[in-house]
């Protein structure tokens, strides 16, 4: 009878490929920015901030990695040769901040409404 020897094979040896992989996919569903919640009548402005940090501390109490839905990045305008913040979303991030959005208006109101019937 013919032995041969055990080969183990670690998930550490591969695990931050893994990761990248993971975080390339997430990246790739990140479509919306805030620019895309300008219909909601705000610029990036303290108020947008609070929204965005009300969806994250949804993300954070419902136990979802907001990682996968929200990407902080920084963006050069060349014209004014300044440097601002900027957030990447998924889908699932965007309604969630057009959900926390105070304001109300006719655009904002029918995106509600195709919300609620999804």
């Amino acid at each position: 009878m013919n032995t041969h020897p055990i080969t183990r094979h670690t998930v550490n040896k591969y695990k931050a490929a893994v990761t990248d992989f993971e975080e390339a996919l997430y990246d790739s569903m990140l479509l919306y920015s805030l620019r895309h919640l300008a219909f909601t009548g705000h610029a990036p402005t303290q108020s947008m901030l609070d929204t965005l940090q009300k969806a994250l501390q949804v993300c954070y109490l419902a136990g979802i990695n907001s990682k996968q839905h929200f990407k902080q990045i920084y963006v050069f305008d060349a014209s004014t040769g300044e440097l601002y913040i900027d957030w990447l979303m998924s889908k699932k991030g965007f309604n969630l901040m057009v959900m926390q959005s105070p304001s109300l208006n006719q655009d904002m109101a029918r995106w509600l409404w195709e919300l609620a019937n999804l």
